[in-house]
């Protein structure tokens, strides 16, 4: 039983998505608010979408029996829908949904009736049989609630929750769902269909959340390399979700492209079990994975084999998953197979390798993994004499993995070069951190090594590697890095940004493991005003450590907007609603690809309750009734990040009300008139002390004004933005706000900057290095406090700005 998402053959539009299930793992759903019924297929009847409340399924005319069908052939299934009648022809006419339909004509059904009655029966070709029936109340113009189990020989039938018909029947093992109208008419809505298990009743709750195969792989498997441009996984595929190792195995065999959503615990039988390729492998909450067995990303073991061949593994993603207890490895990696990316996954008490990588597999990236409680942690290339299969491959980026009290093998690595070892957190490995040898040559920075006796070695347990260990932490009783020889530097091949070691324990005991996904775009980043230790908050991790869910509504973004306690939010879809939602603390809302408000706004805090330690990131903001986002009350630790925004009635980020330690960074504004206001009014001197805000590596294309617009604020600081036709101004400083511009590039601006605007007193700007092209010059009066005494930055050159920032900012860029 094999659960769609996306249904193999049909093209099913962004509706039909994998709610949160209730008892069993989903086959598929569909609400219909793409406005299509695109994988249905129709019989008589005139079908179409309409709205009714939200928009459902409705057969219009009384005058035909009417049948519609969706998926493929399932054996168990439970099928729910909400269902309205709005018309009978006779008094024993119905409307119905249906389960292991053969065709138009031949399925199951459970009917409500114009005669104020359910009926469980099975329809074969003309002929309606009833197999149970109960009284139930029946009015036209009420919405009902009908789910039609089947499992094995056993057929049951619900009205709003309630049991109330049951029967045995051997006519049909299989088939298709779907919603009937017999010389009735009536609207459907809210199609759920799961698998079921038995007479004993549902099994017990999985974990819950939706299925996130988003996300994009850095290091090595983002290279295009070897006929494959980064690591796509399933990409294009069908999505797939399974809860049994019969369904796992499977779907990992299958030819294509696959998404494959694992939901619960999966005992497999072990050791080992190929994964094909063209594969994303996901777990859906925080507890969903394997016992027992491992996944082998590979071909067959072939000695004499010492190039890539054709049919090599390639394009899989491993990610949120939990693997335990297994018998050989967890997972691995072998036979020159290539672009893999293995991610936000938690490994722990196992046999052997929990990620091993060898003989010759190359654009690896293993990323923001939790490995604790077991020693053979990662090892990377077979044996000391595998140097035929391995050398000058086994090229692997680990970045940000916790490797949690593992004595050793962080990675263990013979041969590969270049292999990157960045910004990983090593708590007290006893034996060693990462062992380079055997001609490796191995680039370890930016990581945080706490009470490890020894970090690095090239002189580990064999023949010497090389390696270059830089700008690393050794806290506590850690000893010194024992490197030698030079390396091919990774920036060869991908490019990437260093966080700051001392951040890095922090950042990575937040966003690694399972149920982060999501997670990494928080602070891995972050950095100016909202990276400041201050005000009780560590820098800004917004939803890290909450669950991960997926909205598509404004009532669900609403919900999960304004609950207590850190949420990552993943935002899908274009959501519309007008007026503003508020966003509570400890919330991360992030856009996938191609997410977008429209017609409202995001405004962090209210007056009773604070906004504090939230990110924005990743999403289109278009035609808002008042700001897109407004920063409130106080609100403090925000992020605002690699958004679009389009013109609104207001303003596009407006910080005021003593809001602080804000960071608004690689957003593109296109055509936007009051783009920024920072700093309520002149009036409001309560903001005096606060906004305390970074504005960098922003794109102000076409925009008119307030990039930002200043009041009170100290200090300000506007770095290495993009200015493009801005017809009003670029910044302005006024009521004795400081204001620190320094490293943007401004083209076609007549007025960079001013001191003091329209009726507002004046403030303060410092001005360095900005670059003018056929613009004004900045204005610039008094002295302002150094943002160096917060934060330390990089500064590109202006000259660069134009480029850099038309490349990064935006969605889609992170």
């Amino acid at each position: 039983m094999i659960r769609l998402a996306a249904l193999v053959g049909f093209a099913l539009a962004a509706s039909i998505a994998l709610p949160p299930a209730a008892s069993a793992a989903t086959l598929l759903s569909d609400d219909f608010e793409d406005g299509n019924t695109t994988g249905w297929s129709t019989s008589s009847g005139s079908w179409s979408v309409v709205a009714d409340g939200s928009r459902a399924l409705r057969q219009s005319g009384t005058s035909s029996d009417a049948r519609a069908l969706l998926g493929l052939s399932w054996s168990d299934q439970s099928v729910q829908v909400r269902v309205k009648p709005t018309g009978f022809g006779a008094t024993n006419r119905h409307v119905a949904v249906a389960a292991r339909a053969q065709n138009a004509s031949s399925y199951y059904y459970l009917a409500l009736t114009a005669n104020s009655s359910v009926v469980l029966g099975k329809r074969s070709g003309s002929g309606f049989t009833t197999l149970a029936s109960a009284p139930a109340a029946v009015s036209t113009g009420s919405w009902y609630t009908l789910r039609l189990e089947a499992f094995g020989t056993t057929l049951r039938g619900f009205v709003d929750g309630t049991l109330l018909t049951s029967a045995v029947d051997t006519s049909f093992a299989s088939g298709r769902v779907g919603v009937t109208t017999n010389y009735a008419s009536a609207s459907f809505d809210d199609v759920l269909v799961t698998d079921v298990r038995g007479p004993g009743g549902p099994p017990d709750p999985p974990p819950p959340g939706t299925c996130d195969t988003s996300g994009t792989a850095t290091g090595f498997a983002s290279v295009d390399a070897w006929g494959q441009n980064g690591t796509t996984g399933g990409a294009g595929g069908p999505t797939v979700e399974v809860d049994t190792a019969t369904e796992f195995l499977t779907a990992i065999g299958r030819t294509g492209p696959v998404n494959i959503c694992v939901r619960g615990m999966i005992a497999l039988p072990g050791p080992m079990h190929d994964v094909t390729s063209d594969k994303t492998i996901v777990g859906v909450g925080s507890a969903s994975g394997f016992t027992g067995g491992g996944l082998n990303i590979g071909l067959p073991v072939a000695d004499g084999v010492t190039t890539p061949p054709p049919d090599a593994v390639h394009n899989v993603i491993v990610r949120n998953l939990v693997f335990r207890n297994w018998a050989d490895d967890a997972i691995n990696v072998q036979m020159f197979s290539h672009h893999v990316w293995i991610d936000h996954n938690d490994l722990a008490s196992g046999k052997d390798g929990a990620i091993d990588i060898k003989r010759g597999s190359s654009y690896v990236t293993v990323s923001w993994n939790h490995t604790h409680n077991h020693t053979k942690n990662m090892l990377l290339g077979h044996d000391d004499s595998n140097g035929a299969q391995d050398t000058g491959l086994l090229k692997v980026t680990y970045h940000h993995n916790w490797f949690n009290e593992t004595p050793q093998r962080n990675p263990r690595v013979r041969f590969g070069e270049p292999v990157h070892i960045y910004n990983n957190y090593y708590l007290h490995n006893t034996d060693v951190g990462v062992a380079c040898q055997a001609s490796a040559g191995c680039v370890v920075e930016g990581n945080y090594f706490e009470n490890v006796e020894e970090p690095v070695s090239n002189h580990y347990a064999g023949p010497t590697g090389r390696c270059v260990a830089r700008d690393n932490v050794f806290a506590g009783e850690s000893g010194e890095p024992d490197c030698s020889g030079t390396v091919q530097e990774p920036r060869a091949y991908y490019s990437y940004t260093l966080d700051d070691p001392n951040s890095v324990k922090a950042s990575v005991m937040a966003g690694a493991g399972v149920g982060k996904i999501g997670a990494t775009a928080l602070a891995n980043s972050v950095d100016g005003f909202a990276s400041v230790n201050a005000l009780g908050q560590n820098g800004t991790t917004g939803g890290a450590g909450g669950p991960t869910v997926t909205v598509t509504t404004a009532a669900q973004l609403r919900d999960y907007a304004g609950r207590a306690g850190p949420f990552v939010i993943m935002l899908s879809g274009r959501i519309q609603f007008d007026g503003m939602i508020t966003v509570v603390a400890n919330k991360s809302i992030i856009g996938t690809a191609g997410a977008e408000i429209s017609g409202g706004g995001l405004q962090l805090g209210s007056t009773t309750r604070p906004g504090n330690n939230v990110i924005i990131r990743n999403i289109k903001f278009g035609d808002a009734s008042d700001d897109s986002i407004s920063v409130t009350n106080s609100a403090h630790h925000v992020w605002i990040d690699h958004n679009e925004f389009l013109p609104g009635a207001d303003g596009s980020v407006d910080v005021k009300r003593q809001s602080n330690y804000v960071t608004v960074s690689w957003n593109r504004f296109r055509g936007t008139d009051k783009s920024m206001l920072l700093g309520h009014s002149d009036n409001y001197t309560a903001d005096v002390g606060y906004l305390k805000v970074t504005y960098h590596h922003n794109f102000f294309d076409g925009s008119a004004q307030r990039h930002p617009r200043v009041r009170f604020g100290e200090p300000v600081h506007v770095y290495n933005n993009y200015y493009r036709g801005n017809s009003l101004y670029g910044v302005a400083s006024t009521m004795d706000a400081g204001v620190l511009v320094e490293g943007n590039y401004f083209e076609n601006v007549p007025f960079p900057c001013h001191v003091g605007y329209a009726e507002s007193d004046p403030g303060r700007i410092m001005q360095r290095g900005n670059a003018f092209s056929g613009s004004g010059t900045c204005e610039a009066a008094g002295s302002v406090v150094e943002p160096r005494t917060y934060y330390q930055y990089t500064l590109d050159s202006a000259a660069n700005v134009p480029a850099i920032v038309r490349d990064g900012a935006g969605t889609g860029r992170i």
